[in-house]
């Protein structure tokens, strides 16, 4: 735009005025639609997190299905004779498994003892397995090892006869049978796209497009299945996560087929741009205007009083208007400001409805539960008490499942109340709670010497719970665990807490991505948890400005530490924390 053809020849101050104005106005807008491009980048994260964790629960139940009902033909196998086998083997439904093909149960000399084709098709009975080389190996390794574990992907000997095109990668999920002594295998092929597909169709997973990769030993990184609901995948978001089941690790790339935010919000920053740039041009010209036209009605004051008065009258009037747009844009901001915070606050609310909504029906499940197995303790089949226990054991993965997608949604709405607290006293509550929960073996916790830190103290008591728990929990089976609590100083004002452990340890490739949501390392494989424990633990510390890290044990294990604030003044000495006061 051409000022000077609008406005004519203005001052130096005039000028002066209109850049600053037109700077300002353009500043504003800019930074209006840079918080606008930010919330909107926020919404699409957390939208495609939500289909990224529903596409890794569907798996992670087929193949929590799968490990049962491998568990249960391998008790069947071992305890049952071969006349007797073959129905039970029989009585496996195609529904339970999706993309199962066949079950085979072999002795230890490879003679087929029953076998049943799940998914309907008709291959020729066998006598002998003769294994191609992928399934030989997997034989061997589990046979050796004496635990489930899964074949790398390859074309079954059923589908060899079919075109190129139509031939589908797949697994074998193998487990050894023992009953005093090694007596043979349980082998189940699945065809890897046929799970995909079934898995993520009956959990109602839609708008996603995923793909299901292997790494093989010699690190090259192979395509197993992939399945896409809603069209091709859009833009470049996508979400990678690891699924693991019998000793081997997939990776899961899910890309969105469907907009993950409205179309409405992603315009909404190039317009907030646009208009704020046109807002900005109209005022500096009007002042502009304003000038040049205070400077006639200046050399027209000496002719007339009246013709000045009817300037300034003018001049008050477009002052007014300027007025008018200003209080719009401020009207528009706070709107804009409004909309954000009710879309926030509708995403916490998701997660507290569902907690609210899903918490009664599991507790009722795991109520009815334990009254059936009580109530009915020596008129309940041994396989009847089995299905009884495991749905109690799954109803308390649900629950705590949902507790800490509650804890990780509402961290960041923490109102922190910083104060002084006695870290000591605070962790040996901690480990008191903790202990009064052991079943077995009781592990070894020290709690040393701690200072005194400035931190909210519920949030602390969390974070502290949740490390100390981990520590108990990833031990070796059979091994007592053995836990350390430690603070130095890290810098002058800052204090560094450690939590050592003698457990599993975490891989240096893992050691931040651990602290991702959802997120569990291939060595956690067997040992319960949501992948949320340590989400959690990040939003506490960094509401609190500090670190979170881990590290290798010298002695072995890991050592989870964090940073805080020391605190400069010494706690308040309250009443002897116990155990119940965190249960």
């Amino acid at each position: 735009m051409n000022i000077r053809k609008v406005a004519g020849s203005p001052g130096r101050r005039g000028v002066a005025l209109a850049a600053t104005v037109l700077t300002l106005g353009l500043g504003t807008g800019a930074a209006a639609a840079g918080g606008l491009a930010a919330t909107a980048r926020d919404a699409g994260t957390a939208a495609l997190a939500l289909r990224t964790a529903s596409v890794r629960g569907a798996l992670d139940t087929t193949f929590q299905r799968y490990a049962d009902t491998m568990h249960d033909l391998v008790a069947a196998a071992a305890t049952q004779p071969t006349t007797s086998l073959a129905p039970t083997v029989a009585r496996i439904a195609g529904e339970r498994l999706p993309g199962a093909h066949q079950i085979v149960v072999v002795g230890a000399d490879r003679t087929v003892r029953a076998q049943h084709t799940v998914d309907g098709s008709t291959p020729p009975a066998r006598t002998v397995l003769s294994a191609e080389p992928e399934l030989a190996r997997g034989l061997e390794v589990a046979r050796d090892s004496g635990r489930l574990i899964a074949s790398p992907a390859h074309v079954l000997p059923a589908d060899l006869g079919l075109p190129p095109a139509h031939r589908q990668p797949a697994f074998q999920l193998i487990a050894p049978v023992h009953d005093q002594g090694f007596r043979g295998w349980v082998v189940l092929a699945v065809r890897a796209p046929d799970l995909l597909r079934e898995s993520l169709r009956g959990a109602g997973v839609t708008g996603v497009a995923t793909v299901l990769t292997e790494t093989s030993p010699d690190g090259v990184t192979h395509e197993v299945a992939r399945w896409a609901e809603g069209g091709d995948p859009i833009g470049d978001a996508g979400s990678t996560v690891d699924v693991a089941t019998a000793g081997h690790t997939w990776q899961v790339r899910v890309r969105p087929t469907t907009e993950l935010i409205s179309a409405a919000r992603t315009a909404a920053a190039p317009l907030t741009v646009l208009g704020a740039a046109l807002i900005s041009m109209l005022v500096a010209a009007v002042l502009l205007a304003a000038d040049r036209g205070r400077a006639r009605a200046e050399a027209r004051a000496r002719r007339a009083a009246a013709e000045r008065r009817a300037d300034l009258d003018r001049h008050r009037a477009e002052l007014a208007r300027e007025q008018e747009v200003q209080q719009r844009l401020r009207e528009q901001a706070l709107a804009a400001e409004q909309q954000v915070r009710e879309q926030e606050e509708e995403l916490a609310g998701f997660a507290r409805a569902a907690s609210d909504h899903l918490h009664a029906p599991l507790h009722t499940i795991a109520g009815f539960t334990e009254l059936l197995l009580e109530d009915s303790d020596a008129s309940l089949a041994p396989a009847t008490r089995g299905f009884l226990d495991r749905i109690g054991r799954s109803t308390g993965r649900m629950l705590t499942l949902v507790d800490d997608l509650l804890t990780y949604s509402t961290t960041n709405d923490a109102a922190l109340k910083l104060v002084p607290v006695d870290t000591g006293g605070l962790a040996l509550g901690v480990v008191a709670a903790r202990l009064d929960h052991v079943d077995g073996e009781r592990p070894s916790i020290d709690v040393g010497e701690l200072p005194a830190v400035t931190a909210d103290p519920d949030l602390l008591g969390e974070l502290l719970s949740q490390l100390v728990d981990n520590a108990v929990r990833f031990v070796r089976h059979g091994t007592a665990a053995r836990v350390t609590v430690a603070a130095r100083e890290q810098a002058p004002g800052l204090v560094r807490i450690e939590i050592a452990d003698r457990g599993i340890g975490v891989p240096e490739e893992q050691r931040t991505r651990i602290f991702a949501p959802f997120h569990r390392a291939p060595a956690a494989e067997g040992f319960p948890g949501t992948g949320l424990g340590l989400a959690v633990c990040r939003k506490i510390v960094a509401l609190h400005g500090g670190e979170l890290g881990v590290e290798a044990n010298p002695g072995g294990g890991s050592v989870f530490w964090f940073t805080l604030a020391a605190s400069p003044v010494a706690p308040v000495t309250g009443p002897e924390l116990l155990a119940a006061d965190l249960a």
